[in-house]
């Protein structure tokens, strides 16, 4: 398993996990922003394959969780857990005070997840996903942040 920067090279592969996830994914022009406008983004590989990817928006105040997926033949292996924990981890280093991000109140793994890593609920937006025949409702999270390097996963080898 091996992390790297994302890139355009990884643009199929990003799609293909983005439309396997989501039923109103991102566009290739959304990505392509996101790359461009130099967002942190985490590419996750396993013998050269993309299985997973995350994009955050990192600022000293807070940091915005944009976007995150595995291959739907990776899900649940943990390699999701991995993933934001370096997204994290990124966050700290940057000097961040929170982190924030939606997630589908259907999406019950994924805030489970969110839970375990220790982000709490602080919101509801309504009617904040499109979905191909309405809307859905999305849960706002938040994890506050450690100041500085010295993290308690920082040394991890996850």
């Amino acid at each position: 398993m091996d992390y790297s920067y994302l890139d355009l090279n990884h643009l199929d592969s990003i799609l293909k996990i983005e439309q396997e996830s989501n039923p109103y994914p991102w566009t290739e022009v959304n990505f392509k922003d996101c790359l461009e406008k130099g967002y942190y983004s985490l590419a996750l590989e396993e013998e050269k394959k993309l299985i997973g990817f995350a994009i955050m928006a990192i600022s000293t105040e807070e940091s915005h969780l944009l976007n995150i997926g595995i291959t739907k033949e990776s899900r649940g292996l943990g390699y999701g857990e991995k993933l934001l924990k370096k997204m994290i981890i990124a966050a700290e280093v940057m000097g961040s005070k929170k982190i924030i991000l939606e997630v589908r109140v259907s999406n019950k793994v994924a805030y489970g997840l969110y839970q375990k890593l220790g982000f709490e609920d602080i919101g509801l937006r309504k009617r904040y996903y499109r979905l191909p025949d309405g809307r859905e409702d999305a849960h706002v999270m938040s994890k506050s942040l450690k100041k500085g390097i010295l993290s308690k996963y920082f040394f991890s080898k996850n």
